[in-house]
Parts: C-alpha cells; sequence; structure tokens
C-alpha cells in the first residue's frame, strides 16, 4: 500500500543522475534537497554539475530557480563506487543506471536499510516514486497514477496548472493571515476567521485586499469569536 507524503530530503543520492531520465531527476530534485549527490555511470573529470537559474531544461514540470546551483559529482563511477557507503549517508535514492545488476544491489542495499529508493522506469525495485508536481509560491500539488501511466499525470498536470496558479492568491492570503496571528498572539482567533462565510465570500468575490480588511472588522466585532464555531487548526 503506498500512501502520498511530504518528505524532508536531508540527503539525496541519485546514481547516473549527469544525463538523460536520471538528470531530470537531478533538476527536480534539486528543489528539494538539501543535500544532493550525483554518482556518474562512467568515470568523468567533471566534479560539479551545474542547475541553472530558471526553469531547468530537462524539466516537463513549471518549476523556476530562484537562482543557479551547483550539484557535486562523486569521483568515483558507480560501477566502482563503494555502494554501501554513498546509501547509508541518504535517506533517498534514485538510480538511472544502465546495469540492471548494479541497481539491484542499489535497490536492495536501500531497502534493508529501510531508505527510499527509485529505480528509473523498474517499478519492482521502487518503494516509492516521482509525482508530476504543480508549484506556486504556497501551493505544492503532487500526482500520480501510482507508476503505471504517468503520460496521465503529465497531462493533468497540464490541465490542473492554470487552476493552480489561480488559487495562489487565496493561498497567500489565509498563510499570511495565518502567520500574521499567530506571531501577534491571536491563534485560537484562526479558526473563527476561516468559518466566517462572509469572510470567505468577500475573499472570493473582491479579493485579498478587501478581505483582509474585513478580517480585521470581523475580529474588532464585539462578540465574534463567541458565535462563530471554533476548532483546532
Amino acid at each position: 500500500m503506498y500512501m502520498p507524503l511530504m518528505v524532508d530530503l536531508k540527503k539525496v543520492v541519485i546514481f547516473g543522475g549527469e544525463r538523460g531520465e536520471g538528470l531530470q531527476k537531478t533538476q527536480k530534485l534539486s528543489f528539494f534537497a538539501d543535500d544532493l549527490l550525483v554518482v556518474p555511470e562512467d568515470t568523468t573529470e567533471q566534479r560539479r554539475l551545474l542547475i541553472p537559474k530558471g526553469r531547468p531544461s530537462e524539466l516537463k514540470e513549471k518549476l523556476i530557480r530562484g537562482e543557479e546551483r551547483w550539484i557535486p559529482l562523486h569521483p568515483v563511477a558507480a560501477k566502482d563506487a563503494d555502494l554501501e557507503s554513498l546509501i547509508t549517508q541518504s535517506n533517498f535514492v534514485v538510480s538511472d543506471l544502465s546495469d540492471p545488476l548494479i541497481n539491484e544491489q542499489i535497490f536492495t542495499i536501500a531497502t534493508r536499510q529501510g531508505i527510499l529508493c527509485n529505480v528509473i522506469d523498474t517499478k519492482p525495485l521502487c518503494n516509492t516514486w516521482f509525482m508530476s508536481l504543480l508549484q506556486t509560491d504556497h501551493l505544492l500539488v503532487g500526482l500520480s497514477t501510482k507508476g503505471q501511466a504517468a503520460f496521465l499525470s503529465a497531462q493533468l498536470r497540464q490541465k490542473l496548472q492554470p487552476w493552480v496558479e489561480h488559487q495562489e492568491k487565496t493561498a497567500r492570503f489565509w498563510v499570511e493571515l495565518q502567520s500574521q496571528m499567530v506571531l501577534a498572539g491571536k491563534r485560537n482567533d484562526i479558526a473563527a476567521l476561516r468559518a466566517s462565510f462572509s469572510l470567505k465570500w468577500i475573499l472570493s468575490v473582491f479579493g485579498p485586499r478587501f478581505a483582509r480588511r474585513w478580517a480585521q472588522h470581523l475580529l474588532r466585532q464585539k462578540g465574534f469569536l463567541c458565535r462563530t464555531p471554533s476548532s483546532k487548526i
């Protein structure tokens, strides 16, 4: 059984992440992994891989980098590398190697140590898989066909992209309002505002600017909070 989760990627190792599908995964993971290491399939004199500013060349998703990032390349090719040591240091492993035996080794080591692993286009050697992503400043949406029809996820992403981008203003309003109220020590008032029909209506019709003013008005109303059902955040 699989369940979608948001994972904090501390250290990711990508075998064969310097070209093809592996490079696409390197570019995608550069947005989310704190520490990223590419282990090349073949020996190379290159020691770093550049992920340029803007939209990476291999990505189909609309993910935009604010600045360039250099990804270190392991000095030893995958076939000669200490797989056990490299995998042990990570919490997510990806492989796009052409050698199926090394891919099997990588998956075996990762699963034995309870580490997430994805061998690209080889479902039996995966205990996790990538989703097709939609991202704005305050929203992150993942689409998946459970690893069975990636093309459909891509089609759905293209159809949903305009709608998700349209919802960004609403997401920004609630995120900023909640953050401001927490800083002001008014955490208990957030649930009351979320339950306000008038606030949601004004937000949908007139937008965030007027909704912020209405939220301030509601909080000044005597007895507003006690009249509105409350719930935990």
